[in-house]
């Protein structure tokens, strides 16, 4: 079980993520940003994109990860709802199914300018994994 709450925050937009695994955690952070940058409208599985990275600890790669999702969304286009994720501490393994963004068709959403390293953490304790991520926009 993964979810996320958008978080306000004075001058920028944020998430609040919970999960059970880090993988969910990943999934859940993945899908609280693109719900920000996409506020409504049908995403087609029209493609699949395999993201492979690795990181010195948890932390950094939940943050790596989110920042290559908003490069592959900015330089690309690349808009994805769904994600299949293999993890550890230090890596992950991840197939991203969406489509190109279609302004036609994807609403509202806020522009995401970087993630940022403000408020960012990521824990695991005795409930799971949480994170809280602030983005800049």
């Amino acid at each position: 079980m993964h979810s996320f709450d958008l978080v306000d925050h004075t001058a920028d937009v944020g998430i609040r993520a919970r999960a059970n695994t880090l993988a969910e955690l990943l999934v859940a952070c993945a899908e609280g940003m693109s719900s920000i940058l996409v506020e409504d409208g049908d995403t087609r599985e029209e493609m699949a994109v395999e993201i492979a990275l690795e990181a010195d600890d948890a932390e950094d790669l939940v943050h790596a990860w989110l920042r290559e999702l908003l490069f592959r969304f900015s330089a690309e286009g690349l808009f994805c709802r769904r994600f299949e994720i293999e993890a550890d501490e230090t890596s992950l393994r991840a197939t991203c199914h969406g489509e190109r963004f279609d302004p036609a068709r994807h609403h509202g959403g806020t522009e995401i300018k970087a993630v940022t390293y403000h408020g960012f953490k990521v824990e695991h304790g005795p409930e799971g994994w949480t994170a809280e991520v602030l983005f800049d926009v």
